[in-house]
Parts: structure tokens; C-alpha cells; sequence
């Protein structure tokens, strides 16, 4: 793990830089206020990783040491959790192979979706991960999101949430994960990060949505940007490589 540096001190010091920022939009010149729209806006076209994908949902529940569901956490119990994903794979990657140009010649990425379900351990935050997901690319409708189904699989692994868990930072990792496509005999090994979007102390302002932040492997702040959200709300966003 790279993350050394407090998390809290991160985003303290991005509060600092986004004062900066704004500063210098109110007193400098006028050519300061042409923004820089990538700044807010997440280029699917060039993916930091093989595949991203954001938490849309999710529905979580505790149990106790034997199984049974409660209310709040107890001695030797456990988080268990299924969420609904949605994300972009990049183009030559095993989620989004080069014949997907022989479906549609136009595509640069494809979109993933997925439901996945872990079960955590309260006491350490480590666990495991399962669930299955699907490849689409846009059909004949050019306008609502793609929906086109093209491959299916199923993937596990072991979660750790342990950064997370323990206040250091809001962060996870996901570690030997294996992705088996349906139909096939190919598997692929993957491993991941999560990035949980954290509010900055003491800013309460949602003005540009700047009001949520990821955390970087080095430990500095990163904007959730427009389309990180879901209706709005910052998502957890798991980034894949192969």
C-alpha cells in the first residue's frame, strides 16, 4: 500500500488548493474564467485503468457471528452487501476485445455492467467478492445508454476494505480476482481499487459540485466529477486492471 499520508491531511490541503482556486477566479484577470471542462468531466476515451466502474446502488446489511441479520454491529459479525455497477472497459482489454470493432466500428470502449456482492469481516474489513457481469455497446438508439448485450461472466476475488474500515483512508483493494467469461474457457486475472468519495471538513459548499472528493494512491484529493455521480450522488468508483 502507498498511502502513507493521512487522508484527513489530504483533503484539508485540497481545501486549501480550491480556495486558491477560487480566489483566483473572483481577483484575476478575465481570461482566468475559461475552464478547462476536463477538470469536471471524466474522459471515458482515455481510462486510467482497464475498467471503471461506479457504485450505483447499493443495498448493505449487518449480521451477527451466527448468521442472523441485526441492527447494528456486533462482537464477531459481519457486512454483507450487493451493489449494481455501471462503467466503461477499454478497448483491447479483456472486457472489451478488439472483435467488439466487428459489432461496432465505431466503438473506442465498452460499457460493463455488473452486480457484485461482498462479505466483510466488521473486525478486520477483509473478505470476499462475487458476482456476474455484462458487456453492452449502444445499438440503433444513438441517445440513451448502451444496452446492446455482446458477452456475460462471472468474476471473484478477496476484498479489503481495511484502510476504510479503520478511519486511515477511504480507500479498499480487491486481490486475486478472477474473471471467467461465459461461453469460453478464458479467465483473466484482475485486481482493483476502491475509491470511496469523502467530504472535505468544515466546506459545505456544492458549488460547482466540488463537494466530494476521492483519494489518490499518493494521498492527495481528487474532484468527483459530473459524471461520477448518480442522480447527483458521488458513487464509489472501482477502478480494474488485468
Amino acid at each position: 500500500m502507498t498511502t502513507t499520508m493521512c487522508w484527513r491531511s489530504a483533503v484539508t490541503w485540497g481545501l486549501l488548493g480550491l480556495m486558491f482556486l477560487l480566489f483566483a477566479l473572483v481577483v484575476g484577470p478575465a481570461p482566468a474564467l475559461a475552464w478547462d471542462v476536463s477538470q469536471f468531466w471524466v474522459d471515458t476515451n482515455t481510462l486510467p485503468a482497464d475498467v471503471i466502474l461506479y457504485e450505483v446502488t447499493e443495498d448493505m446489511y449487518l449480521r451477527d457471528a451466527a448468521g442472523n441479520f441485526v441492527s447494528s454491529p456486533t462482537a464477531g459479525g459481519r457486512r454483507s452487501a450487493v451493489a449494481e455497477l455501471s462503467g466503461w472497459a477499454k478497448l483491447g482489454s479483456p472486457l472489451c476485445p478488439s472483435w467488439v470493432l466487428l459489432v461496432v466500428p465505431t466503438t473506442k470502449k465498452c460499457a460493463v455492467n455488473a452486480r457484485g456482492a461482498d462479505d466483510l469481516s466488521l473486525a478486520t474489513g477483509k473478505g470476499t467478492l462475487s458476482g456476474a457481469f455484462s458487456v453492452v455497446v449502444q445499438d440503433i438508439n444513438q441517445v440513451d445508454a448502451a444496452e446492446f448485450v455482446i458477452m456475460t461472466g462471472t468474476f471473484f476475488g478477496d476484498a479489503d476494505l481495511s484502510p476504510a474500515f479503520a478511519g486511515v483512508a477511504p480507500l479498499g483493494y480487491i486481490k486475486n480476482g478472477v474473471l471467467t467469461i461465459d461461453g469460453s474457457d478464458l479467465k483473466a486475472s484482475f485486481s482493483g481499487t476502491f475509491r470511496l468519495p469523502v467530504k472535505i471538513k468544515g466546506y459545505v459548499s456544492d458549488l460547482f459540485q466540488m463537494d466530494a472528493y476521492y483519494i489518490s494512491s499518493t494521498g492527495l484529493p481528487i474532484w468527483v466529477k459530473a459524471n461520477e455521480r448518480s442522480l447527483g450522488v458521488p458513487t464509489v468508483r472501482i477502478e480494474i486492471k488485468f
